[in-house]
């Protein structure tokens, strides 16, 4: 849940309060008295003195505070705060050592200068909070703020300060000025502040900014002009604020080539609304106005999906996956896609068209534009590995083999290489699905997982089911399975040998479970003999190393097809 800006949590308060009677205000604040530790006791009490009555609140000296911060800057410019620069077993990097103490006292600094701004001091209030940024920056610097992570050493909602900086430059512009000034602002401090957006700014205090409506209008014709990557966002945000749900709507369609969220900008609006009939209208409209070689139009396909898989309407969500792969194709999507298309009964038919939309970007591969860092107009593409697995998966194995010529015994962890799944897949056929050779369903699954990002569970079990659904179309000749088969424990073989040859320890175990792996599937075909010589083999020709002896062993004894005899060959 997102955290509530000062605005929303004060009017939450008022709203809650406005209820209470005063036994209900006694009541609370003797619970809270109650719970209150001992060392803290007094200063509760010092909280307990009402304002009209206490003494006045001490309003800070801005000219002081503003000497004061300057030499606490010239303190951390100096270096006084650090000591030395060092390993930290916690975050496991390098960092400054020192006195930490300079975060309280940056938090104080923070306070008074909101103070400044309260009481309607925003020229001063600005001055000091660009001397504290500029602190801040030279915490980016070794030798001057110690600490695991500076910025988050703070105790103050860092994101806030940056906004009420914001205020400060607004109430400090020209009105005419206010958008050129704002949009700088941000634009330079918005590492600071995680997602500075004009709603972080309006909801940083409970007053209202003089002139808002002007400045909104203002503020849209200016970001219009704009080409920075995050102008989309301001913007979008801003048409929202003046108009709601008909401004975004109009806006989306006007500038579906340019600002296509817009699009999901109406859609989450109206996910609040609960209108999933109008979504799905929305959604399609999108589909139809933003160009198809966007890849942010899949995030509008997506959504159709999703309605389709709640509503449990096969057609409307293989229509979400279609239109999501036609636009950014991803292993994720193309199981998706797959597994619905074979619920409906039209596998072929979805399979032909991914193949020819893949086989059109990969024509298209190094025309076609990124647009830089603005990913609302990214390019459709397709990754190598993407287009070798939806062939896999369509069971046209000999293609795949073809582009596994091309890829070497190591970088297997690349998931644009074909080999780790194909080798897996082959071992599968020939085993007759792998029954009882625990260590070759592992090998299968984890080369599987190796081909997303996300390789979850759950997306294993998508591949699978798509696989057992094209596997038994697979008809090998004698001739055809036996050089498979050649050519598996060939890649096995070097596999081990680039591993453990050259000593990449971390990956003995790799090595060790593809070797057992191949052992079983040779069981499976009755050859259970052929599997141990090919175990022993290996273990024979690296006899020193003992780490990778002792992987072959743990993998022996992890299959039930070689769990007897493992622990006595493992000691030889």
């Amino acid at each position: 849940m997102a955290a509530l800006s000062y605005k929303e949590f004060i009017e939450e308060v008022r709203t809650r309060i406005s209820r209470f009677t005063a036994d209900d205000f006694r009541s609370l604040i003797l619970y809270w008295a109650s719970e209150e530790p001992s060392s803290t006791r007094q200063e509760f009490l010092n909280k307990l003195i009402p304002r009209e009555r206490g003494k006045q609140e001490t309003l800070p000296d801005a000219t002081r505070l503003i000497e004061e911060i300057e030499a606490f800057a010239q303190r951390v410019e100096d270096g006084e705060y650090c000591d030395g620069w060092g390993w930290d077993d916690d975050i496991h990097e390098e960092r400054d050592w020192g006195d930490e103490s300079w975060a309280r006292e940056m938090d104080g600094f923070f306070l008074q200068t909101r103070s400044l701004l309260l009481q309607g001091d925003y020229e001063s209030a600005e001055a000091a909070y660009l001397k504290l940024f500029g602190v801040l920056e030279m915490g980016e610097e070794p030798g001057h703020l110690p600490g695991a992570d500076y910025a988050n050493m703070l105790e103050v909602d860092l994101d806030e300060q940056v906004a009420l900086f914001l205020r400060c430059v607004y109430m400090n512009s020209a009105p005419e000025q206010r958008p050129a000034s704002i949009y700088d602002a941000m634009n330079k401090y918005r590492y600071l502040g995680s997602g500075i957006k004009l709603k972080s700014i309006t909801g940083a205090l409970d007053v209202s900014l003089p002139d808002f409506d002007v400045f909104l209008a203002d503020w849209i014709e200016f970001l219009k002009n704009q080409d920075h990557w995050q102008v989309s966002e301001w913007l979008r945000e801003a048409v929202i604020m003046k108009g709601g749900v008909p401004a975004i709507a109009e806006f989306a369609r006007e500038y579906a080539a340019t600002y296509p969220l817009a699009y999901m900008d109406w859609i989450r609006a109206l996910e609040a609304e609960g209108d999933t009939d109008a979504i799905i209208r929305v959604a399609r409209e999108g589909l139809s106005r933003i160009p198809r070689d966007y890849t942010v139009r899949a995030e509008v396909a997506d959504v159709i999906a999703k309605l389709g898989e709640s509503r449990d309407d096969l057609q409307l969500k293989l229509e979400g996956h279609k239109e999501s792969f036609y636009s950014s194709p991803s292993m994720e999507r193309l199981v998706d896609l797959y597994t619905t298309a074979i619920e409906c009964g039209c596998f072929e038919e979805i399979r032909e068209e991914a193949e020819q939309r893949m086989a059109e970007l990969r024509s298209r591969s190094g025309t076609l534009s990124n647009n830089g860092y603005n990913r609302e107009r990214h390019m459709a593409y397709v990754r190598d590995g993407v287009f070798f697995n939806a062939l896999l998966l369509a069971g046209k194995y000999e293609e795949v083999f073809e582009h596994c010529r091309k890829a070497g015994p190591l970088g297997w962890s690349n998931s644009d290489n074909p080999k780790p799944v194909m080798v897996a897949y082959l071992m599968i056929v020939f085993s007759k699905g792998g029954e009882g050779a625990k260590v070759l369903l592992k090998q299968w699954e984890d080369a599987i997982g190796q081909t997303s990002g996300h390789g979850d569970a759950e997306y294993i079990g998508k591949y699978r089911s798509v696989i057992e659904h094209t596997i038994t179309t697979i008809a090998l000749t004698g001739e055809q399975e036996q050089f498979f088969l050649r050519w598996c424990m060939d890649e096995v073989g070097k596999r081990v040998d680039a591993i453990v040859g050259n000593q990449h320890r971390g990956s003995y175990h790799k090595a060790a479970g593809l070797l057992v792996a191949m052992a079983e599937t040779l069981a499976n075909r009755g050859e259970r003999q052929e599997g141990v010589n090919l175990i022993e083999k290996y273990r024979s020709r690296y006899p020193w190393h003992s780490a990778f002896r002792n992987e072959v062993s743990a993998a022996m004894q992890r299959s039930k097809i070689f769990e007897s005899g493992a622990s006595a060959k493992g000691t030889r």
